[in-house]
């Protein structure tokens, strides 16, 4: 038995700490804000913010936002900073993109992002 918990302390201690070693999923803030211009539906929420990966495409969940947002967003992280971008579609018809910022798993990389007010892209 006691070999045995001997065994079990370490490496429960390195599963513990995987996540920094090798990533997975986590939760960043992202705030911001839409161009005024934009008009709301009547439920007051009037665009969907999406996390993509620059690298790959990959898109998150969408979340409901207002013209000013500060809501949390799970990504997947790993120890390596990677590049993301957020995509803002208000009501099908206008999209609004942020700049890229890089989100890594390690404790010296933010995870509040104030990304300012995002740009229309033009099609």
């Amino acid at each position: 038995m006691r070999n045995a918990l001997s065994l079990l302390l370490p490496l429960g201690a390195l599963f513990v700490s995987g996540c920094a070693s090798f990533g997975g999923d986590m939760i960043v803030r992202i705030s911001g804000s839409i161009p005024a211009r934009t008009v709301g539906d009547a439920s007051g929420k009037f665009c969907q913010l999406e996390i993509i990966s620059a690298e790959t495409g990959k898109r998150g969940v969408a979340k409901n936002i207002n013209a000013e947002f500060s809501v949390a967003m799970m990504v997947v992280a790993g120890p390596k900073p990677k590049p993301y971008y957020f995509e803002a579609e208000c009501r099908g018809e206008k999209k609004f993109r942020s700049d890229n910022v890089f989100i890594s798993s390690k404790s010296s990389y933010s995870r509040n992002f104030d990304l300012g007010v995002f740009v229309e892209e033009i099609p």
